[in-house]
């Protein structure tokens, strides 16, 4: 059974994105412009906040083994949890297996019998724990068992793969010997004994394994910002490939009995990464698949149970996939003729011995389904019909366009209009995080996706660029963005986007807005400080005020992989370049700030601090500038429970409402606005 795409990544939250919170398609003309409607003369109904925050949407339904069960996450008491029920029973009859007050994220089921393993940590601190939930039916009732698998509160630990030869045991990453070293492990999923297999010395940051659970192949990442990929010979790992600087390595499939690798990477004169099958005995490498338009890298690939790939995908603006294998290529195009709308397709899974696929259907105005394709009868039917919170045609179209920045470099976003009216706009700036990352189509491909059809909704246009450093653009674009946070390119495609959305006669210049969280609420606080005169309201969710606090404060565990971050941001410990940080940390630069200023923190981010949001909003407080605080003491990088995330959204809605003259819903819950009361911090006693 393969999934698409999958990948054991380890040290996901340490290495290049550590800030991150991280079919059938149209793909994007060379200068595609935004589409503006004619004007309608009736506004259209304001959308409570909890239908963008549906209590009752799923994610991440997966099939057991067997096929008689789905498992899914959904919300229970205000944090998300795992649900099971029957194969083709309706979602009323869906039974709660956890009902923790921690959020669970997400979950993987066992290859034996009716258990599942999932990961969850304390109050978003991201000291992740592994758990095993086992489950039995007894005259139509479910009743579940959940059992702790690993015990240090101070460690985190992630599950990479189950051995397939021995599912007893679950290879897991861990700081579990050394807080500053990402080791492996093997599990015991009866007992939670830990045995060591791998001590990562040489900062790997994937290995992938064989049927035995014994390690292949692995890629490092170097503190130089190089990679380089390892095969264990003889019981040693031997570099057979090496990368320059800013080039990038990831591992996709081994197949060990044929001693042959696919990869996708970028390394000599490619620019966007490739699809690559490698010799894993002499390190030759040849190209498979490229990018037909030479606009993205790989984004992903299809592979089958015998390790050969079906199909690459690229994402531009848009998802496109290319079928290499004929018999594949039948089955896509069954599957895209029956689905024949604008959608974006991918496979979850692949079960060659039931011939059961499941794929998942998303739009930019409807929440993704999941579908299950019988490869044998041509059948499709949908796994779970879930009522949808907001009708599709009350939502707005989501625009992949083009502008140039300044320097002539093109910048790929994604624009949200209002349906009733789409010209002289407040408007937003809603930066990603990463900033190693990017923003996608679909409307469940992120959590500001939601939000910005939220906006939408109050009267706002929203801009949403893949400004240089974004990822899936090749190397060129990404390493553009190295020095040049806060007062340089990357900061500039922001102010460009917004100058091309006033030069469009979209938005109105008196009334633009700036919000993004993590590297985007830094960009936030960057408009703020560098550009002052630009925007007239900024929010700075979990975002770095200061470069050089934000550097000295990664845990120990991130350290071996940061050579992509002092590359592109700098290392504090030389002088010279702890200057250049200073003078791009907004913290600096308070005085120049006009706008006023939200930030919303969780207390225990290990990512950005708390420090970051305090040390500034002391300081535009000691200067008597605006600025409103909101604090959840029980939260990390980012809002994951139900009551704090629709409390901060109602604070964003009432603050940009004030200053950009947005739609305000008046008829909020009273319960929200006094979550959100207990939120605000007083600041002069900070």
């Amino acid at each position: 059974m393969q999934k698409f795409p999958f990948a054991s990544q380890l040290c996901s939250a340490a290495i290049a994105a550590a800030l991150l919170l991280t079919g059938c398609s149209t793909a994007d003309t060379p200068n595609a412009q935004p589409q503006i409607a004619e004007t309608q003369q009736t506004e259209a109904p304001l959308i409570p906040i909890e239908n963008f925050f549906n209590e009752q949407s799923i994610r991440h339904l997966k099939m057991s083994d067997d096929g008689k069960w789905l498992a899914f996450v959904k919300e229970y008491q205000g944090a998300s949890n795992i649900f099971l029920m029957a194969d083709k029973a309706d979602l009323a009859s869906a039974t709660p297996l956890t009902t923790s007050a921690e959020p669970i994220r997400d979950f993987e089921w066992s290859a034996k019998g009716n258990d599942l393993f999932f990961m969850k940590d304390k109050g978003g601190n991201e000291n992740t724990q592994i758990y095993k939930l086992s489950f039995e039916e007894n005259a139509g009732k479910i009743t579940a068992k959940e059992q702790r698998l690993t015990h240090k509160d101070d460690v985190q630990y992630s599950v990479l793969e189950q051995v397939k030869d021995n599912p007893d045991l679950l290879v897991v990453q861990a700081n579990h010997d050394d807080s500053s070293r990402m080791d492996i492990y093997l599990l015991n999923i009866h007992d939670g004994k830990l045995t060591p297999i791998l001590k990562n010395e040489l900062s790997f940051t994937q290995v992938r394994f064989n049927k035995l659970g014994k390690s292949v192949i692995a890629s490092s990442s170097n503190l130089d910002n190089t990679n380089a990929l390892y095969v264990l010979i003889d019981g040693n790992w031997r570099k057979i490939i090496q990368s320059a600087k800013g080039e990038s390595i990831d591992i996709l499939k081994v197949n060990d009995a044929k001693k042959l690798a696919y990869i996708s990477a970028n390394i000599g004169d490619r620019d966007k990464q490739e699809l690559l099958k490698v010799d894993l005995m002499t390190g030759k490498y040849e190209t498979l698949h490229k990018d037909p338009d030479n606009e993205a890298d790989v984004y992903s690939v299809q592979f089958n149970d015998a390790g050969e790939p079906l199909a690459v995908a690229y994402y531009g603006g848009r998802l496109r996939v290319y079928p290499l294998d004929a018999e594949f290529a039948r089955h896509w195009d069954m599957i895209n003729r029956h689905f024949n709308q604008d959608v974006e397709i991918t496979i979850g899974e692949m079960n060659e011995k039931t011939h059961l696929w499941q794929i998942h259907v998303a739009s930019d105005r409807a929440a993704g389904a999941d579908y299950q394709y019988n490869a044998a009868t041509g059948n499709i039917h949908l796994l779970a019909d879930i009522p949808a919170s907001i009708p599709a045609d009350q939502l707005s179209p989501r625009q992949s366009i083009v502008y140039t920045a300044r320097d002539g470099v093109k910048i790929q976003a994604y624009l949200t209009l209002p349906k009733d009216k789409q010209t002289k706009l407040p408007t937003i700036i809603l930066p990603h995080g990463g900033p190693w990352a990017r923003d996608f189509w679909t409307l469940d491909s992120g959590y500001f996706h939601a939000i910005a059809q939220f906006y939408a909704n109050r009267g706002y246009a929203v801009l949403q660029p893949n400004f240089r450093a974004s990822t899936g653009f090749g190397k060129q674009f990404l390493n553009l963005g190295n020095r040049n946070w806060g007062i340089g390119s990357m900061q500039h495609d922001l102010t460009d986007g917004a100058n091309y959305l006033v030069e469009q006669g979209i938005a109105d210049k008196q009334r633009l807005g700036i919000f993004g969280a993590s590297y985007g609420g830094y960009a936030a606080l960057s408009g703020a400080t560098f550009t002052p005169d630009l925007y007239q309201a900024v929010i700075s969710y979990v975002g770095p005020s200061s470069l050089v606090t934000l550097m000295n404060s990664f845990p120990d565990y991130w350290r071996p992989y940061l050579g992509q971050w002092f590359e592109s941001v700098g290392d504090p410990q030389i002088a010279e370049q702890k200057q250049d940080m200073e003078k791009r940390s907004p913290i600096n630069y308070v005085d120049n700030i006009k706008a006023p200023l939200m930030l919303i923190q969780g207390a225990n981010d290990p990512r950005v601090t708390q420090i970051e949001s305090d040390n500034i909003a002391k300081k535009m407080y000691q200067k008597s500038l605006p600025v409103k605080y909101v604090l959840a003491k029980d939260e990390g990088h980012g809002f994951s429970k139900r009551a704090n995330k629709l409390a901060s959204i109602v604070a964003t809605e009432q603050f940009f409402a004030e200053h950009l003259g947005g739609r305000v819903d008046t008829n909020v819950n009273p319960e929200i606005l006094k979550h959100l009361d207990s939120l605000n911090v007083d600041i002069s006693k900070l």
